[in-house]
């Protein structure tokens, strides 16, 4: 009950910034708080991905007010959460070239301090949280669909690798996409659950992308099926 009351907080304060943060507050209010899936997965399920994205459209929202070393230390908290945030964070670094040095200084800390207090808690059993996940596959993850088809799995690396010069060339041109750069790692991964949808629905929110925008819808009505049976 208290991982559910915490992730329906969670949800909440997702919701908030994610209106904060996006040039269509209303839009972005309802994109990310009338999702199903979400009111399923976390007040029904407890899951922490969300603080996850709290901290990660925290950074975002911080970033858009100047505010660099906080900005900096939300991204370094979202990545102790989950790993995620550090793929997107170099994309993120090249949009705000301007602020990028003192943003990177700050994760850097944040991040020295969580893995500092991570060895005092637990020695060295922390890391074993950022073992590889290719040995397990999850029914609904795009490599296990096209297993399923006899198709070899790793085709589903392809558009993630094919789209990242184009992203890394839209991010230093100031759009750095990350909505639709989440969205294309979560298609290559082999273990996708549910409530990773929150990963990258609210990126989409607060991003002017409309192709995001459709495929995190996409992706959350094909997640859905995966514990609500339709």
């Amino acid at each position: 009950f208290v991982y559910r009351a915490l992730a329906a907080a969670g949800m909440l304060a997702l919701v908030v910034l994610a209106a904060s943060a996006a040039s269509r507050p209303a839009f972005a209010a309802a994109f990310v708080g009338w999702n199903p899936l979400f009111a399923l997965h976390f007040a029904g399920g407890g899951h922490n991905d969300v603080w996850a994205a709290v901290f990660l459209v925290g950074a975002l929202a911080l970033a858009m007010r100047g505010r660099a070393s906080l900005s900096g230390t939300s991204w370094a908290i979202a990545a102790g959460l989950k790993w995620t945030p550090l793929v997107l964070l170099p994309l993120s670094l090249l949009a705000h070239r301007r602020d990028a040095v003192r943003t990177a200084a700050w994760f850097a800390v944040g991040a020295a301090a969580i893995s500092a207090a991570s060895f005092a808690l637990f020695g060295t059993a922390w890391l074993d949280a950022l073992l590889p996940f290719t040995h397990r596959h999850a029914k609904y993850a795009l490599p296990s669909r096209l297993a399923e088809l006899d198709v070899p799995g790793w085709l589903a690396l392809v558009p993630l690798l094919a789209a990242i010069p184009w992203l890394v060339r839209s991010a230093r041109r100031g759009r750095p996409r990350l909505g639709l750069a989440s969205i294309l790692l979560l298609c290559a991964s082999p273990w996708v659950l549910p409530w990773y949808a929150v990963w990258v629905a609210p990126l989409a929110a607060v991003e002017e992308d409309g192709l995001a925008w459709v495929l995190a819808l996409a992706l959350s009505a094909y997640l859905l099926p995966d514990r609500v049976p339709l």
